[in-house]
């Protein structure tokens, strides 16, 4: 009963975030339009599955029209495979993510990027943060996808069915670039 009650609560907590974080990422954002970016460069918290995920679709799909695609992660201190479980995911779509190894902002040249694209609104904060001059460049990955939704990792929960949801939703917002 009480693990039923904290479930509920739970998904009407993140329900509720979700709404609050859009409607603060369209208060603060900056209405600029990068037409057509050279060089785009994903962001997620490890750099193991979302942003990793994300570059690899993005560049499969690109038939070379961006010069540039990268991902990284803003805490990654240990450079590390995708779980076996993200791996399968992307597989089942015909992408490979067997040699990708995670790697932090550090590593990344952002300020040569034109567009920056955060996973969820606390990334995109903190992006902000450390590069406030680039704001108009950082964007969120749900302001391209058909239904505004947090791009959450997969290694909360159920990993495998999460890997396969993770696929998906980064998916939608990558293939709307």
């Amino acid at each position: 009963m009480f693990e039923k009650m904290r479930a509920v609560k739970k998904k009407v907590y993140l329900l509720y975030r979700n709404i609050f974080e859009s409607i603060a990422y369209r208060i603060v954002r900056k209405r600029s339009v990068v037409r057509t970016p050279k060089k785009i460069v994903f962001v997620c918290t490890g750099n193991i599955c979302r942003s990793a995920f994300a570059e690899k679709l993005l560049k499969e799909g690109a038939y070379g029209h961006f010069p540039a695609i990268e991902s990284c992660g803003l805490d990654v201190e240990v450079r590390s495979p995708p779980p076996f479980e993200a791996v399968c995911a992307a597989d089942k779509i015909g992408l490979d993510l067997k040699n990708h190894l995670s790697k932090g902002i550090e590593c990344c040249d952002l300020e040569s990027a034109d567009l920056i694209l955060a996973m969820e609104y606390w990334h995109y904060c903190k992006l902000v943060e450390f590069f406030p001059h680039k704001r108009r460049h950082i964007k969120l990955l749900r302001e391209f996808a058909p239904f505004p939704g947090p791009q959450k990792s997969p290694v909360q929960g159920d990993r495998v069915l999460r890997s396969g949801k993770c696929r998906s939703d980064s998916g939608n917002g990558v293939l709307a670039i």
